[in-house]
C-alpha cells in the first residue's frame, strides 16, 4: 500500500505534496486497520463518494454518524449560501477586487524581488472576506491572526495544541460576524483571508516550475479561466477529506459499512494516469479534465464559483504584465496532513 507513515497514526503519504519529485501512488480501495478506516485515492472512486448520499463530510478524528437532523441542517446552510452568491454579488465583489488589484500592482516596487504572498496576495484576499462577509477593513485586519490560527489547524488537524487554539480563535470570530447566510460569516471569513491565500500560493508556484505555461498564458491571457482549473487540479489544496458511512454504501465494488470512516487523497485523485493525460504535467490547454479539488455532486464547494473568480482575478494582472517570473528564493512549505503551501513567494519579474 502506498500509505508511509512515521506516525502510524497519522495519515503522512509523502508523494501527494506539491513539491514531491515522485507522483502520487494510486491504490485500489483498502481499509487501514492502523488508521481506522478506508483510504481511497483512485478518481473514479472519490467521485462516487463525492456523489453518495450515504457518505457525509466528518472531522478527521470524528467517528460519529450524522444523524437526519444534521443532513438538513448541512443541506439548509448550503441552499441559503447558493442563494447569496448571486451574480450580481459576484460582479460588485470582482470590480471592487480588480480596482484594489490594479492600484496594488502599481504601487509595488517590481524592479526589487516582491513576496507575492505578504505583499500582494494577502492584502487583497483580506479585502475580499471583509467585502464578503460585510465587516470593515479595519476588523479584518484585526481578526486575521486569529483566522490564521484556525487556518493552522486545518492544515495540522492533527496537532492537539493547534487544535485548541482554533478552537479558542473560532469562538472569539464567531461573535464578530452578523451577515447571512451563516456560512459567510467567521467560517467564510477564513475561507477567503487564509485558504483562498494558500490556494494561490500552490496556483502560483506551480505556474512557476512550468514557466513555458507561464509564456502561453502570457501570450494568451483569454485562457485564464482553463489555466485556472488546471492549477486548480494540478496544485490543488487539500491532501485529504473526511466521510462518514451514513448507511452501508457500495463504491465501485467496495462495500462500505455503516459507521465506517474514509480517508479521500484528493491529490493522489487529481493525478490519476487512467484520468488525465500526462497527469504531472501543467497544461493550460486541458479541457474536460474535471478535477476534484472542489469537489463534486452533492458535495461540490458551495463557494466554488467565488474561488474561482478571486483565483482568476488576482492572477490575471500578473500574466498580463510579466511574461517571466521566477524564484528569488527556494520556497519554503507550511502545514501538514489537512494542507500544505508556500510560507512566501519570493520573485523576480521579467
Amino acid at each position: 500500500m502506498s500509505a508511509q507513515r512515521e506516525d502510524p497514526l497519522k495519515p503522512a503519504w509523502s508523494r501527494d505534496l506539491l513539491d514531491s519529485p515522485f507522483p502520487p501512488e494510486l491504490d485500489a480501495p483498502y481499509f487501514d486497520n492502523t488508521l481506522d478506516a478506508w483510504v481511497l485515492s483512485r478518481y473514479e472512486d472519490i467521485l462516487a463518494v463525492f456523489w453518495a448520499s450515504e457518505l457525509s463530510p466528518a472531522s478527521f478524528n470524528s467517528k460519529n454518524i450524522p444523524d437526519s437532523f444534521s443532513k438538513d441542517e448541512s443541506f439548509k446552510m448550503r441552499t441559503e449560501t447558493l442563494e447569496a452568491l448571486t451574480s450580481g454579488r459576484m460582479r460588485v465583489w470582482k470590480e471592487h477586487l480588480t480596482k484594489e488589484t490594479s492600484a496594488l500592482m502599481e504601487g509595488l516596487n517590481w524592479q526589487e524581488p516582491v513576496d507575492l504572498l505578504s505583499q500582494y496576495a494577502q492584502p487583497l484576499c483580506l479585502s475580499l472576506a471583509a467585502m464578503v462577509t460585510e465587516i470593515s477593513d479595519y476588523d479584518a485586519v484585526r481578526m486575521c491572526n486569529r483566522a490564521a490560527q484556525v487556518s493552522a489547524a486545518s492544515a495540522e488537524p492533527y496537532n492537539q495544541t493547534l487544535r485548541s487554539e482554533a478552537k479558542a480563535a473560532s469562538a472569539e470570530l464567531r461573535s464578530c460576524f452578523h451577515a447571512e447566510p451563516e456560512a459567510l460569516r467567521e467560517s467564510g471569513f477564513v475561507a477567503l483571508s487564509q485558504t483562498m491565500l494558500h490556494i494561490l500560493a500552490n496556483a502560483w508556484f506551480a505556474l512557476m516550475q512550468h514557466p513555458q505555461q507561464w509564456l502561453l498564458l502570457y501570450r494568451q491571457p483569454e485562457l485564464i479561466e482553463q489555466a485556472i482549473e488546471e492549477l486548480l487540479r494540478y496544485a490543488g489544496l487539500a491532501r485529504i477529506l473526511h466521510r462518514t458511512a451514513t448507511a452501508d454504501v457500495d463504491i465501485n465494488g467496495c462495500i462500505i459499512r455503516r459507521g465506517e470512516r474514509i480517508f479521500l487523497r484528493i491529490i493522489a485523485a487529481n493525478r490519476d494516469p487512467e484520468r488525465f493525460f500526462h497527469p504531472n504535467e501543467v497544461d493550460i490547454t486541458r479541457r474536460g479534465a474535471g478535477h476534484l479539488t472542489l469537489g463534486a455532486g452533492l458535495h461540490s464547494c458551495v463557494g466554488a464559483s467565488l474561488v474561482r473568480m478571486a483565483a482568476a482575478t488576482l492572477t490575471s494582472p500578473l500574466i498580463k504584465r510579466f511574461a517571466r517570473v521566477t524564484l528569488d528564493q527556494p520556497a519554503t512549505w507550511q502545514g501538514g496532513s489537512g494542507f500544505c503551501s508556500p510560507i512566501s513567494l519570493w520573485v523576480r519579474v521579467g
